[in-house]
């Protein structure tokens, strides 16, 4: 094998966050059943945020974190980094979720939902939290990097997980931070 053989490491290699169906397999055995359930427990409520902080309504981003999760059971001895995949996979199934909308749905009252562990009225909550407001300001790729940027990730494993360059990232994150900022500004000027 010569070196013309090895991955270049500033191409960033194809991926493909499920294997193949054939290759799912249920959790038999007790310690992977175990680690996902601790993962799952601990996870779940983090995904739901990371996904209104992308610009998902609450019963939306629960459903999809479900669906997550769900996936990530199937496959969980397949996954290599639960945390990054989970929220890789989340991050897709809300840009299909929002791609499939053609207009805005007629309100409806949510049905309970096993992850919202109390009856809540959506858009009481959506209104309650005043940094969804203010993060609706930006655009979706730049509410997309600060959603990853605010639950810890770096420029660099953004730019890897979302499979696009470093630059995007930087600049999509340093406009969402000068409009944050400006808003900030601008509320402070009004008290």
């Amino acid at each position: 094998m010569d070196d013309s053989d090895l991955p270049r490491p500033d191409v960033p290699l194809p991926r493909d966050p499920l294997p193949r169906p054939e290759l799912a397999q249920p959790l038999a055995d007790t310690e992977n059943f175990a680690s996902f359930n601790e993962f799952y427990r601990g996870s779940v409520p983090i995904l739901v945020v990371f996904l209104v902080w992308q610009g998902a309504r609450l019963d939306d981003a629960t459903d999809i974190a479900q669906e997550t999760m769900t996936t990530a059971y199937r496959w969980w001895p397949k996954i290599d980094h639960p945390k990054a995949w989970s929220r890789t996979m989340a991050s897709r199934k809300l840009a299909r979720h929002i791609a499939s909308i053609e207009e805005d749905p007629i309100e409806h009252p949510s049905p309970r939902n096993s992850l919202m562990p109390v009856s809540i009225d959506v858009r009481i909550w959506e209104q309650r939290h005043p940094v969804l407001a203010v993060l609706n300001r930006l655009s979706p790729r730049q509410r997309q990097v600060m959603a990853w940027t605010l639950d810890g990730y770096a420029p660099a494993e953004i730019a890897s997980e979302l499979q696009i360059s470093f630059q995007t990232v930087r600049a999509n994150l340093a406009q969402a931070r000068r409009t944050l900022a400006a808003h900030l500004d601008t509320i402070g000027d009004e008290q």
